[in-house]
């Protein structure tokens, strides 16, 4: 997956997110079996939450929300449109903080060092309503209020911060006209920070070169990192596309949404959302000391979403783009 990733005037080249090399470079989620019972009464979007819960979501206004979707008459499309099912949001870094509002919620200082993409205000306790309340961020358009979140990167002991995350959603099912809008408030974790594996040159899941070889000139004197070669550190996640239809959260992160099999959702996993990826660039080449995650190895590397769009906005991206697989720009526009 050598070559730069990122859009030139906010449109990338045809064809790339979701297909082949996309796949090679994404991080790899462990799922477990969905199930369990709920957490009990089920408190508003703006209450505290206790980590490891289902969080149910709201069936009224996930309704109103399709209904909304489902009444918006797509914009046509060009004859000389590019047909590749996505939209994005392109981010820079925003700030760091050792919180987790996903995984470790109202427990400031608990996690390990992240660097936040996205909105300016993200803290252990933020909530989708603070998330809609308090909308600067870091990426274009105006109209994204997520935020986005992975361990920070270290060279030397100094922080790496992310130069340009472009934050692509897309479908790789087979029928994307059954797309929908991710529910607001949906949480979704990839990768494992527990995970302290080598990683060496060739295997899956792994930092890479842009620019250069694809592997680096050579690796770090440990094995685990590319030294890039006249290119930069770049890193590719995608997380799933198919959601339970019933949870914006669970107690690992994971288990409310999976990954399509041979093209489709599973009736487990019914409803098709756009495939999330994180396609982040690194202002650095690397040396053979190499780098190390806040998280530890490589290996650890993971990410977390906290969706929060203007509804019409984001409504209108999924019918105009993912549904009638154009690729359109950071403004919507094809």
């Amino acid at each position: 997956m050598s070559g730069d990733r990122r859009p030139v005037g906010g449109k990338r080249p045809a064809g790339r997110l979701g297909l082949a090399g996309a796949v090679l470079a994404v991080v790899g989620a462990v799922l477990v079996p969905h199930g369990g019972a709920e957490a009990g009464p089920v408190p508003g979007n703006d209450q505290p939450r206790a980590a490891g819960a289902w969080i149910p979501v709201d069936q009224a206004k996930w309704n109103a929300q399709l209904a909304a979707f489902r009444a918006m008459t797509p914009r046509t499309v060009p004859p000389n449109a590019n047909r590749n099912a996505e939209f994005n949001a392109t981010c820079t870094y925003s700030h760091s903080a050792p919180d987790d509002p996903i995984v470790l919620p109202g427990l400031p200082g608990a996690s390990h060092m992240h660097s936040f993409i996205g909105n300016d205000r993200t803290n252990a306790h933020t909530t989708f309503d603070d998330l809609m309340r308090f909308t600067a961020s870091s990426c274009q358009p105006v109209q994204d209020h997520s935020a986005y979140w992975v361990p920070t990167l270290y060279e030397r002991d100094q922080p790496v911060q992310p130069k340009q995350v472009v934050v692509y959603y897309g479908s790789l099912l087979g029928d994307k006209s059954k797309t929908l809008p991710m529910p607001q408030g949906l949480r979704m974790v990839v990768g494992d920070a527990t995970r302290q594996v080598p990683t060496p040159a060739g295997a899956v899941n792994q930092f890479y070169c842009a620019g250069g070889p694809l592997e680096g000139a050579t690796r770090s004197r440990d094995g685990n990192w590319p030294v890039c070669d006249g290119g930069t550190l770049h890193f590719t996640m995608r997380f799933p596309e198919c959601w339970d239809g019933q949870h914006l959260d669970s107690p690992d992160h994971k288990s409310h949404v999976a990954f399509g099999q041979g093209g489709r959702c599973t009736d487990q996993f019914p409803v098709p959302i756009p495939a999330v990826t994180f396609s982040i660039s690194y202002p650095t080449g690397g040396s053979a000391d190499g780098f190390r995650l806040a998280s530890g190895l490589p290996s650890s590397m993971h990410g977390d979403v906290f969706a929060a769009w203007d509804e019409d906005a984001l409504g209108h991206r999924v019918k105009d783009c993912v549904v009638q697989v154009v690729q359109c720009n950071t403004a919507g526009n094809f």
